[in-house]
């Protein structure tokens, strides 16, 4: 039996709890390897992906991209790409999903990237999951000016999901 997430667990979702430990647990089964590239959740997924015990090896590392210089030098995101559509974009985001995977060991990689509680739009926030063989995944939400937590939360909770879907 899993155990509960520990760090982050007072402010989640039990059931945003619980779809983790199923996302990791179908992980495991399968021999499937995560990877995270985050922008405005600035690494909380990876945290709740390495909180729960006894799965830890269906995650191998997260980026916590939060400029664009690290989504150029860490993902491979193209800085002509930045400049043109924008950190938070759908090409971004896929960029970014696409450079998690192939900088890692990872099956599978999920990015976030978009705007907590300022910017453009409150609340706008792009999703990409990539995984070898597959047409990488995007999904756009508009969570409103709900703020930051808010958002981040909303934002793990679309992110879990899309790997599970993934899987």
């Amino acid at each position: 039996m899993l155990s509960e997430t520990e760090t982050l667990s007072p402010v989640l979702p039990n059931a945003l709890e619980e779809a983790t430990r199923r996302l990791l647990a179908k992980a495991c089964e399968r021999e499937l390897v995560l990877a995270t590239a985050e922008s405005c959740t600035g690494g909380m997924l990876a945290s709740l992906l390495t909180d729960v015990q006894g799965v830890a090896h269906a995650f191998d590392r997260g980026f916590v991209t939060y400029s664009e210089e690290a989504k150029t030098e860490m993902l491979g995101v193209p800085a002509a790409l930045i400049a043109a559509r924008g950190a938070v974009s759908k090409e971004v985001a896929v960029a970014m999903a696409e450079g998690a995977l192939s900088r890692s060991r990872a099956n599978i990689a999920l990015a976030i990237t978009g705007f907590a509680d300022t910017g453009e739009e409150p609340g706008l926030v792009h999703f990409a999951c990539a995984r070898n063989g597959r047409i990488t995944a995007h999904r756009e939400a508009h969570f409103g000016p709900v703020g930051r937590g808010a958002t981040r939360i909303a934002a793990l909770e679309v992110a879990v999901g899309m790997m599970t879907e993934m899987l």
